[in-house]
């Protein structure tokens, strides 16, 4: 499994000394659930700082009908420049990309959508290289969907997205009261007391699961099912911590320590892969 590291960062030689595989670079004013973004032109030249890093553009929102011809302009330079691949969400981008014969590799990334293996077969027969699998099935499902011929992105570290919406939600709160804005607001769910995190930007607001995934405890059961890509969302961590991690999955071949390393420097909270949910495909 290579590890890719989402930063905020534009030195990216550290992380690639210490063990980083590539990088999750989101695009500007397109893409959404990650914190922290790049221009196009800064993307441009991360590609000739690092020709030989993988580097992912993500482009995760969803498009308006003005945005199209921006978006099928940002396609022909990334495919000139010879980006690793574009992580999209919008199905748009890949009429885009077929309209103008484009070879850079697409990459599903619908938050939520990829959870069984009949998503896979369809993204496969429309030409798709791979996919960023859902963050709310079990392990077992994981291991019935990767026996395809497929790239998986799976995130290992990070605060998983848990919703979106277009709207200024916090805009909107924090006007209804009557009061100065802010950009974050965390809140809990009233039955679970399930803390969740929303961040507003410019395109709408984000909710984030309030506890960082760590997954750490089945980084061999994954890496069996032939996970392509593991993630490393940065976000409010340290870079110092964040390079921790990476010598730490890099060095330490035992998972049993491995696992109580990275542990011990960020909880043990492994989502749903242990727990069964009803968010699953029927028979």
């Amino acid at each position: 499994m290579k590890l890719l590291v989402q930063t905020n960062q534009e030195n990216l030689g550290t992380y690639i000394v210490h063990g980083a595989d590539g990088f999750l670079l989101p695009l500007a004013h397109f893409s959404a659930d990650y914190d922290g973004s790049y221009s196009l032109d800064a993307i441009l030249n991360l590609r000739k700082q690092y020709p030989k890093t993988r580097l992912f553009v993500v482009m995760n929102e969803m498009l308006l009908n003005r945005d199209l011809k921006e978006v099928e302009a940002i396609l022909k330079t990334l495919d000139v420049h010879q980006i690793d691949g574009i992580l999209f969400y919008d199905w748009a981008i890949y009429r885009l990309h077929q309209k103008n014969h484009c070879q850079v590799p697409l990459f599903f990334h619908q938050t939520h959508m990829l959870t069984n293996r009949m998503s896979v077969e369809f993204l496969k027969e429309k030409g798709i290289t791979g996919g960023v699998l859902a963050n709310e099935i079990t392990l077992s499902e994981v291991e019935a969907i990767t026996k395809t011929s497929f790239q998986f992105f799976q995130l290992l570290i990070g605060y998983p997205p848990a919703g979106y919406s277009r709207r200024k939600l916090l805009s909107n709160f924090y006007k209804s009261l009557g009061k100065e804005k802010k950009k974050d607001l965390l809140v809990h769910e009233d039955s679970t007391q399930m803390p969740f995190f929303l961040h507003e930007t410019e395109k709408g607001t984000s909710l984030l699961y309030g506890k960082r995934l760590n997954a750490t405890y089945f980084y061999e059961a994954l890496e069996q099912c032939n996970i392509t890509y593991g993630i490393i969302k940065q976000e409010d961590l340290e870079e110092k911590t964040v390079l921790q991690i990476l010598d730490i999955y890099k060095k330490e071949k035992e998972n049993a320590i491995r696992t109580e390393k990275i542990g011990n420097l960020l909880g043990r909270n492994t989502g749903f892969f242990a727990r069964k949910t009803v968010f699953k495909v029927k028979k």
